[in-house]
């Protein structure tokens, strides 16, 4: 009996997140941010796809290190009212691609759900933008009743036919935010011929059955997991061990420097 009462508050808590089951501070650095400021400090060229990428500012953990136009990146979002102002966030950016579609296992056309459109202009942050999904009932556990609610036909892609259509033969680093449809695509990258060296999706949405087997399939593809409220980074270990080397070897040569100097 205390086993399966047990069991069922673990199951009660897998949700909530980890500074809260665990009485920690909230995170204010994110394993995400973390990765891309060393990247941005060793002036790294990044091959980049994000999927979900809505309107290009709101809640975006990597805009900030694109707008620097020092990585080659592929913005992937349906919605047509987020893909305007995802236009108007990347004019004249140098190296991002803007695909107006949304990503799945074959090519052709899905149906969307979204919010109708707003009356917010264009300057003010638009929420409800981020909430389109290819599940109705998605949407509305956010509060979206169903006459707020419209469905739309848009273009559908593969992962492997984005990658082909635009030349771009490696990931570094490949962004999901796709409304409770993250599994599907980590699981997609899974089967590409190179792997994508690091995947950033969000846990917060994921059911509880698919939340082990996704984490069984990136460990046993030798990817490390670290994670902060909203996501999970997955990084392929023989990446980490990389970085490591160049740690080592940089302290080294200052080392020799120093001691050329004394």
């Amino acid at each position: 009996m205390l086993i399966s009462i047990k069991r069922l508050l673990v199951r009660f808590m897998a949700p909530t997140p980890y500074h809260v089951r665990r009485r920690l501070p909230t995170i204010t650095l994110g394993p995400l941010s973390l990765l891309l400021t060393t990247s941005w400090a060793r002036e790294e060229c990044l091959n980049i796809i994000q999927v979900g990428a809505c309107d290009g500012t709101s809640s975006d953990p990597i805009h900030r290190y694109l707008k620097a136009g020092t990585s080659r990146a592929i913005l992937i979002e349906p919605n047509p009212l987020a893909f305007q102002r995802l236009e108007r966030a990347y004019r004249g950016v140098p190296g991002v691609t803007l695909m107006q579609a949304a990503l799945g296992e074959r090519d052709g056309e899905a149906t969307l759900y979204r919010v109708k459109k707003s009356d917010n202009a264009a300057s003010e942050i638009d929420w409800s933008l981020q909430f389109a999904s290819f599940s109705r009932a998605h949407v509305k556990r956010h509060g979206v009743r169903d006459d707020e609610m419209e469905a739309i036909t848009v273009p559908c892609r593969t992962l492997s036919s984005v990658m082909k259509e635009h030349g771009m033969s490696k990931i570094d680093l490949l962004q999901i935010d796709a409304e409770g449809f993250d599994a599907a695509i980590v699981r997609a990258a899974l089967k590409l011929p190179l792997l994508p060296k690091c995947i950033n999706f969000e846990h917060s949405h994921l059911p509880l059955f698919e939340r082990n087997p996704l984490y069984h399939s990136l460990k046993s593809n030798e990817y490390l997991l670290c994670y902060d409220s909203w996501d999970i980074l997955a990084v392929q270990e023989n990446l980490v061990d990389q970085m490591r080397s160049q740690m080592a070897s940089a302290y080294s040569s200052a080392a020799l420097v120093d001691r050329r100097k004394s």
